[in-house]
C-alpha cells in the first residue's frame, strides 16, 4: 500500500498536490537517478543569478521582457523562462505524464523573498511529473535526470488572476530546481549500471 502524504509546493496553502514516499513497500522505485555527487544538497548552489533584472513594483510583463533580453535564458512559446544551471545526463530520462519524479527545489519571488524550499527543509520531494503548476508541468517534461535550472514563471503558467495565500495574483514565480530522480516507466528497463 502507497504511503501518501500532502505537500504544498510554493507555500504551505497553495499548491496541495498528493506525493508518494519511496519506502520499502515498493510503492515506487526511482530507477533514472541524478548520481550522488551531482545532485545539489543547498541552493547556494545555484549561483547568483546577479544578472536578472529587478521587478519595478508589479509589472510582470516588463520583468519577463527584460529577461527575455538574456543570453542564458530560453523563453518557450508558453512564455516560460529558464536558465540551465547543471546540464543532465545524456542518457538520462525526461519524466512523462503522471511519472514521479524526485526533484530539490526552492521557490522564491524575483524580490528574494522566499515562499518555499525543500532545500530548507533539508530533503527533497516526490510527486506525479504532471501534478504541479503549469510551468513546471512543462519544464520537467524537457529536462533529464540531474539537469538543474532556474525557473521564470509567469502568472499564468504559476497561478493566475486566483493567486494563493502568501502568493499575489498574477505573480511571476521563480523556481531553482533539480530534477533528481524519474521513476521507471512501464514497459522500459532501466539501464545497467
Amino acid at each position: 500500500m502507497r504511503s501518501l502524504k500532502t505537500i504544498a509546493l510554493a507555500g504551505f496553502s497553495a499548491l496541495a498536490f498528493t506525493a508518494c514516499n519511496s519506502g520499502g513497500d515498493g510503492s515506487s522505485e526511482m530507477v533514472y537517478t541524478c548520481p550522488v555527487d551531482q545532485v545539489f544538497t543547498a541552493n547556494d548552489a545555484y549561483g547568483d543569478d546577479a544578472n536578472a533584472p529587478a521587478l519595478e513594483g508589479t509589472d510582470y510583463a516588463a520583468y519577463h521582457t527584460a529577461n527575455d533580453e538574456r543570453d542564458d535564458v530560453t523563453t518557450t512559446t508558453s512564455g516560460l523562462q529558464y536558465k540551465v544551471v547543471q546540464e543532465g545526463l545524456d542518457d538520462g530520462a525526461s519524466p512523462e505524464g503522471s511519472e514521479m519524479v524526485t526533484v530539490h527545489y526552492h521557490g522564491y519571488f524575483p524580490d528574494g523573498s522566499v515562499f518555499d524550499s525543500s532545500y530548507e527543509r533539508g530533503e527533497t520531494i516526490e510527486f506525479p511529473a504532471d501534478g504541479v503548476i503549469k510551468g513546471w508541468i512543462e519544464s520537467l517534461q524537457d529536462m533529464k535526470v540531474c539537469e538543474a535550472r532556474t525557473l521564470y514563471i509567469p502568472g499564468d503558467l504559476a497561478y493566475g488572476p486566483q493567486g494563493r495565500p502568501g502568493i499575489p495574483a498574477n505573480a511571476t514565480l521563480l523556481f531553482n530546481v533539480q530534477l533528481v530522480g524519474v521513476e521507471e516507466p512501464a514497459g522500459v528497463t532501466a539501464p545497467a549500471e
